[in-house]
């Protein structure tokens, strides 16, 4: 899952901007590297869907500004009641593909913040 864009000014420019939209739109910077162009999020969980998605962002800047999302489904684990405190009750599961809905519900904001400072992605 990720997003893909051309930039036309310098690398540290670009980051600074993706890095000020993100936190205007509430997200707490993890990890921020201007040395080598890159910054990642917190975990942000994705509210209002009947899954709970756990996920961070990751920002890098080559010779494309690329967003990736990485993420983890909450499951509830109906395990029978003579497991009950022995076992986990909500498992952590890595997801490669989250839906396309909840994908969407991510990127259009930091997509449409970015585009007002003139930066287009495809």
């Amino acid at each position: 899952m990720v997003r893909y864009s051309d930039y036309n000014i310098s690398k540290g420019k670009v980051l600074d901007e993706v890095r000020a939209v993100l936190l205007s739109l509430d997200y707490e910077i993890d990890i921020y590297a201007p040395e080598t162009y890159a910054l990642s999020t917190k975990t942000t969980r994705i509210k209002r869907t009947l899954r709970k998605y756990d996920y961070i962002l990751f920002v890098k800047i080559s010779d494309k500004i690329e967003i990736h999302i990485s993420a983890k489904r909450s499951i509830f684990n109906r395990g029978s009641e003579s497991n009950i405190g022995k076992y986990e009750q909500i498992i952590q599961q890595t997801e490669d593909r989250i839906p396309l809905s909840l994908q969407k519900k991510i990127y259009k904001p930091i997509l449409s913040e970015l585009r007002k400072n003139k930066i287009s992605f495809y």
